[in-house]
C-alpha cells in the first residue's frame, strides 16, 4: 500500500509543480547562486530552513521537519487482494559493481503463495506532502536558471533527506537532475521518471534534534551507485509489485532490465553485466522445472554487444517504482569530497 501512495504522491508534485510556475528567463545563475536561492527560496515560502551542501557531483538538500512524516490508517474495505499464487517469486537479489561489470546474484523460485492480506498501511501527512513539494519548486525556481561557469559546474544529482527531527526518521530521495528536467517538461512521463529516481526511508537516531544536518554522511553520488541501485529496483518492482510478473526466463527479464536501463544514460566506462541465478533455469517454456546442480551453475557474462539483443525485450509494460525501506541511513558510494556549505536559517 506504501509504494501506491509513495507514487500517486509523486506525480501528484511532479504535476503541480510543472503546471504552476514558468521557468525563470532571468540571466542565467551561477551553480553557487542557485544553491543559495534554494534556500532562500524555502524559507520564504514555506518558511522552511533547509540546508544545502555541494559534495562534487552532488547537491545534498536537509530539511529537518519538527513533524510526523508518516501517518498510519487502515485499509480500505475490499482494498487488499486475496491471496494467490504467483508464477515466480524474487526471494533475494544481491547487486554491485565490481571489475567494470554490474553484477546480479538472485534467487528466483515458482510457485510462491502471496503472503496474508495487509488491513493497514502508510500514508504521508499533508505537512510533509508541501514541504516536499516546496523543495522541487525551489529546485526548479533555481537551478533550472543556472549555467556551469569556467570554474562552477552544475551538479548532476540531487540528494533530499526530509527528517523527522523529533521521531529520527526520514526520506532519501536521489535523482538525476536532468531527468528532473526532462519530467517537468513531458518529455518523461511521470510514472517513467519515478523509477528513475532512488526513494528510500531511513532511521537513525542521530537525527533526532538534528537542525543542521550534522550527522547527515555528505558525499558525492557515483554514476556505478546510482545505475546499480536503480536497476537493482526496476528488478524488485517487476517481481514484487508488477502488474505483469513474469512467469518464465527470469534471468532474460533481469538482463532486458539492465539493458534498457542503462542505455538511458550517459555512462559508458563498464564492460557489461554479470548475472548469477542461485536456481538456474527454474522454468522452463513447457512449465517444467529444471534446477542445475551447483556445480554447473554458471556466472551470465554480457558485454555491452551481448546486451544490446536484450534491447528490444522492453521492460516498459508497466509503471512505478518499489520503495526500499532501510532503518539506517546508507553510507555514501564514493569518498567523500571538499564541502561548500550554503544554509539560511530563520531568524
Amino acid at each position: 500500500m506504501h509504494r501506491y501512495v509513495l507514487r500517486t504522491l509523486f506525480i501528484l508534485i511532479i504535476v503541480t509543480t510543472a503546471g504552476g510556475c514558468a521557468l525563470p528567463k532571468d540571466k542565467p545563475a551561477t551553480p553557487s547562486e542557485a544553491e543559495k536561492k534554494i534556500a532562500a527560496f524555502c524559507l520564504k515560502e514555506g518558511p522552511l530552513a533547509i540546508v544545502t551542501r555541494r559534495m562534487g557531483n552532488t547537491l545534498w538538500i536537509y530539511a529537518p521537519l519538527k513533524f510526523a512524516i508518516f501517518d498510519m490508517r487502515p485499509a480500505a474495505d475490499g482494498d487488499s487482494p486475496e491471496r494467490k499464487v504467483q508464477p515466480l517469486a524474487l526471494l533475494s537479489l544481491q547487486a554491485e559493481y565490481a571489475q567494470r561489470y554490474f553484477r546480479f546474484n538472485y534467487d528466483i523460485i515458482p510457485d510462491v503463495m502471496s503472503g496474508e492480506p495487509v488491513t493497514y498501511g502508510s500514508t504521508y501527512t499533508e505537512e510533509y506532502t508541501k514541504k516536499r513539494h516546496l523543495i522541487y519548486q525551489a529546485i526548479q525556481e533555481s537551478l533550472f536558471s543556472a549555467e556551469d561557469t569556467a570554474t562552477e559546474k552544475m551538479p548532476e544529482f540531487i540528494v533530499i533527506l526530509a527528517a523527522d527531527i523529533t521521531r529520527g526518521l526520514a526520506t532519501r530521495s536521489t535523482l538525476y537532475l536532468k531527468d528532473l528536467k526532462e519530467s517537468l517538461t513531458e518529455a518523461i512521463p511521470s510514472d517513467e521518471y519515478y523509477m528513475r529516481e532512488l526513494n528510500e526511508i531511513v532511521g537513525k537516531e542521530s537525527l533526532i534534534n538534528d537542525t543542521t544536518g550534522r550527522g547527515v554522511p555528505y558525499a558525492r553520488v557515483g554514476w556505478t551507485y546510482f545505475l546499480t541501485e536503480q536497476i537493482k529496483n526496476r528488478i524488485k518492482y517487476k517481481f514484487t509489485g508488477s502488474d505483469f510478473p513474469p512467469k518464465k526466463d527470469p534471468t532474460g527479464i533481469i538482463a532486458a532490465i539492465a539493458a534498457n536501463t542503462l542505455k538511458l544514460y550517459p555512462f559508458t566506462d563498464y564492460d557489461g553485466v554479470a548475472l548469477y541465478a542461485l536456481r538456474p533455469n527454474l522454468l522452463k517454456d513447457d512449465g517444467t522445472v529444471v534446477l542445475l546442480a551447483a556445480k554447473e551453475r554458471q556466472e551470465l557474462i554480457l558485454d555491452k554487444e551481448k546486451l544490446k539483443s536484450y534491447l528490444e525485450k522492453s521492460n516498459g509494460e508497466e509503471t512505478g517504482k518499489l520503495t526500499t525501506i532501510r532503518f539506517e541511513l546508507p553510507q555514501p558510494p564514493t569518498a567523500e569530497a571538499p564541502a561548500k556549505k550554503t544554509d539560511v536559517k530563520a531568524k
